[in-house]
């Protein structure tokens, strides 16, 4: 883990990057933005999380650590540990966590805690779309007021752009640095269900499902919807035995 503090004082906002070694983006941003010149109003820190897992470009050494949160200083699992360290790094603190996807190529938040300040931060970091994942699966949105912003397909330089832009757009927002931001008011869909197995994608993310359309095959093993739904995060080679999840477009946070 590497660590950049900028302005005076204890850190009142944190940029993540990189919590996945084969997720390189983050870093990539986190560093082309601090190598510019900026006079930051508040102070900030930047978590570079996982070299280690980035050497090796693999999503993590031990355990996934976006599955390990709040972490174990203890534990003999490389990532927890980890974890532990940034839990304890980002604790009062409003965090920007950068990830990318094979399923996307624009910048979109995901986000667990639903209150004030991150209906606000979903407007302010400018993407077009948000999914609430309600429940506790181990991420480190769950430890502190945050989101994490999806900023395009994995290995893209467009996603390290992209995630450069949401730096600054988070920045600015939060009056960390000088200059107008670029809000956005997403639309909001809400996560119900994951679908398991290897399947090739037929349909495409945040794009309404029709009751009987086929999104995804296997051969000749199809998976009609039942229901309309909006896939997030579904793709053809994402996830190893998982093809994505189901949401529901809502109209406002409740």
């Amino acid at each position: 883990m590497k660590v950049y503090r900028r302005g005076e004082g204890e850190p009142e906002l944190t940029v993540v990057g990189s919590v996945h070694g084969d997720e390189p983006a983050g870093k990539k941003a986190i560093e082309n933005f601090l190598e510019e010149e900026h006079d930051f109003q508040r102070p900030v820190q930047f978590i570079i999380a996982n070299e280690e897992a980035l050497e090796e470009d693999v999503r993590y050494i031990d355990t996934d650590m976006n599955r390990s949160f709040p972490g174990d200083a203890d534990s003999d699992s490389h990532e927890e540990r980890l974890a532990a360290e940034i839990t304890d790094l980002v604790k009062e603190t409003l965090v920007l966590d950068i990830h990318t996807t094979h399923s996307y190529p624009r910048p979109f938040a995901t986000f667990t805690r639903l209150n004030d300040t991150t209906r606000g931060l979903l407007k302010d970091v400018g993407a077009e779309y948000a999914v609430h994942f309600p429940g506790e699966t181990g991420t480190l949105h769950e430890q502190t007021d945050g989101v994490v912003i999806e900023t395009g397909y994995q290995g893209s330089e467009e996603a390290v752009e992209n995630a450069e832009k949401t730096i600054e757009n988070f920045l600015k927002a939060q009056d960390a640095l000088e200059g107008e931001s670029e809000p956005c008011e997403p639309e909001i869909f809400r996560y119900y269900e994951t679908v398991e197995g290897d399947w090739n994608f037929k349909a495409e993310n945040f794009q309404k499902v029709e009751t009987g359309q086929v999104y995804a095959v296997n051969g000749e093993e199809k998976l009609e919807a039942s229901e309309e739904f909006y896939p997030v995060l579904m793709s053809t080679n994402g996830y190893d035995g998982q093809l994505g999840f189901k949401a529901r477009k809502i109209e406002e946070l409740d």
